[in-house]
């Protein structure tokens, strides 16, 4: 009994390298693979589509890790120097991190005043990897994606015209969707999207400008039995906005910020395609107010709705 348990061990031990190959090299491949479809060249890098950046070199050293333990692992598991104890105590802590960030949670920061008032500049987030799946190496098709976002879903992505970049906006339309925004007011598949004022909000912008807007309870339409989705806006009455007429192609969503008349999204760039996202936002784990410099404690933990 002895014997055969030992042995066991042993043979656990003996393919324990390629277990570590195997792992490195799907995280490898998974933050390569979203660096390797495009749209083009991306503007401002000298048509370099492969810039190096964190997410590049974390795919390559990855990949290096997983030749090292397939070509030598398993005589560096064997030994008992100080490199393994290193490796075990710090790397193995830093690839758990690494497979988490990649594949479950990742935490993301606000830098512009686009969602005002649902997230504020300085609100750190946690988005969900999960939900819409995750891109498959090298390609455009997503993995696990299920249904896909909903309308409302509050959306990290790269963003289309740089995706060196990431954004966040709320999801609006869905592929086959038409969208129409006319006079600050949102219509959806030639229907209205239903309106409730909710009073004054004033905040301030990145020059230390209040601004006054309208705030507004937004109820965007799940279709079926699925009751609508409530979410706040802000609107500038009397400020200049374009015509919105748009349909969604497919494998394409139509993106707009919270804050309707301080925002970059779909109506200017059009369509965010569907292997360019990155997860939906989850909740809020800090908050920051640089203005006044002080923790904004009332967010910390609030759900993003």
């Amino acid at each position: 009994m002895m014997w055969a348990t030992q042995t066991q061990w042993v043979g656990e031990k003996s393919h324990k390298h390629l277990w570590h190959a195997a792992l490195f090299l799907l995280t490898g491949l998974f933050m390569l693979g979203i660096y390797g479809v495009g749209d083009g060249p991306i503007p401002g890098s000298e048509n370099k589509a492969w810039d190096l950046n964190l997410g590049i070199l974390g795919g390559v050293a990855a990949i290096g890790a997983s030749l090292f333990f397939g070509i030598a692992g398993k005589r560096f598991f064997a030994s008992k120097g100080i490199l393994l104890e290193y490796y075990e105590a710090i790397v193995m802590a830093v690839g758990i991190a690494l497979l988490i960030r990649t594949f479950l949670v990742e935490p993301f920061k606000i830098p512009s005043g686009s969602m005002i008032p649902t997230l504020l500049v300085g609100d750190y987030l946690f988005v969900s990897k999960l939900t819409y799946g995750h891109r498959i190496p090298f390609t455009r098709e997503r993995l696990g994606m299920g249904s896909g976002p909903r309308r409302g879903d509050v959306a990290v992505f790269e963003y289309p015209q740089d995706p060196r970049k990431d954004y966040i906006k709320r999801v609006i339309g869905l592929p086959g969707d038409r969208v129409v925004y006319r006079n600050k007011r949102l219509y959806l598949n030639g229907e209205p999207v239903g309106y409730e004022a909710t009073g004054q909000f004033i905040y301030q912008n990145e020059h230390g400008q209040e601004v006054e807007s309208l705030r507004l309870s937004e109820q965007l339409p799940q279709g079926g039995k699925a009751e609508n989705r409530s979410h706040a806006v802000l609107v500038r009455p009397f400020s200049y906005s374009d015509t919105t007429d748009t349909t969604v192609p497919p494998g394409h969503y139509f993106v707009m910020g919270d804050n309707r008349d301080n925002s970059n999204d779909s109506r200017v760039w059009g369509f965010v395609p569907a292997y360019r996202l990155v997860g939906e936002a989850l909740a809020i784990f800090w908050s920051w107010d640089h203005q006044e410099s002080r923790l904004r404690w009332e967010r910390l933990g609030q759900v993003i709705r």
